[in-house]
């Protein structure tokens, strides 16, 4: 075909188009996008019972045939291109496997959002003239696994008691019990005979001797030690601590009345009341 001819033609098509009203083109184009886009006539989400926990059948029943498939993203929100706004939807659950479940418009996409705490599979199913489709949402938790789930805090708990027999730990608790219990006992007894022997040790009262009538000097032997002590109505005063030895054993009558002569002569110079010798 000549150039000539084809410039000719197009240069026709360009006033034709020109001739043709904005107004026309305008609606021209809003029928085009409407034909473009797809509305949502029907929206119903139902529980399906045959399941444990019950699952949600969501039906959409679109005006015109589906032209794509839905796409479920891994976070199992389902989206569908190309459809026309529409008032969006919520629904709640309290016994099925979603909690909740929202269906809104948002740039020219439908978003299908469930939210449930469980794992959940999600099937969808298109009739044969592309205007209803249907989601599954159930769960993926089957009797089967169900049973496992049940029996693995068992094995755990069996994995435990094999990994620490608390049978045996008891057992040993309680005779490191019994153990500690009688070493008390024995430190106990060791500590009373350290400070009051049996042999010769305990403490044992040699001598009284009246002063006065207030006054009284008593002796009293422990551990080979003597000590001189002098009684009154109001205090106790140690007044003299000797070492004994086999001499002064021997002579312990000449060593008392030693003492009671020193005792009197103390007397005499101290400042106790009601002091007589």
């Amino acid at each position: 075909m000549p150039l000539s001819i084809t410039l000719l033609r197009t240069c026709s098509y360009l006033r034709m188009w020109r001739s043709i009203p904005s107004y026309l083109v305008i609606f021209f184009a809003l029928c085009a996008f409407c034909y473009a886009q797809n509305s949502l006539e029907r929206v119903q989400a139902t529980p399906l019972s045959n399941q444990e926990p019950p699952g949600v059948a969501l039906d959409l029943l679109f005006k015109n045939p589906l032209r794509q498939t839905p796409k479920i993203a891994p976070d199992q929100v389902i989206t569908l291109h190309d459809i026309a706004p529409f008032v969006p939807k919520s629904e709640r659950f309290n016994t099925s496997v979603l909690q909740s479940l929202d269906i809104f418009h948002k740039n020219n996409t439908l978003f299908i959002v469930p939210k449930s705490p469980l794992l959940f599979g999600v099937q969808a199913k298109l009739s044969q003239d592309k205007t209803f489709l249907r989601l599954e949402f159930t769960p993926l938790l089957t009797p089967e696994n169900k049973q496992v789930s049940k029996a693995s805090p068992a094995k755990k708990e069996d994995f435990l008691k094999n990994l620490l027999p608390w049978d045996y730990v008891w057992k040993v608790g309680a005779v490191i019990g019994v153990l500690l219990l009688i070493l008390f006992l024995i430190r106990r007894k060791s500590a009373h005979q350290f400070l009051f022997p049996k042999v010769g040790l305990e403490p044992s009262v040699t001598f009284v001797k009246p002063l006065d009538a207030t006054h009284k000097l008593v002796t009293i032997e422990v551990r080979n030690q003597l000590y001189l002590i002098l009684l009154n109505a109001n205090q106790s005063v140690v007044l003299d601590k000797i070492d004994l030895d086999f001499s002064l054993k021997k002579d312990s009558n000449r060593l008392k009345e030693d003492l009671v002569e020193e005792t009197k002569e103390r007397l005499r110079h101290s400042k106790l009341k009601g002091t007589r010798v």
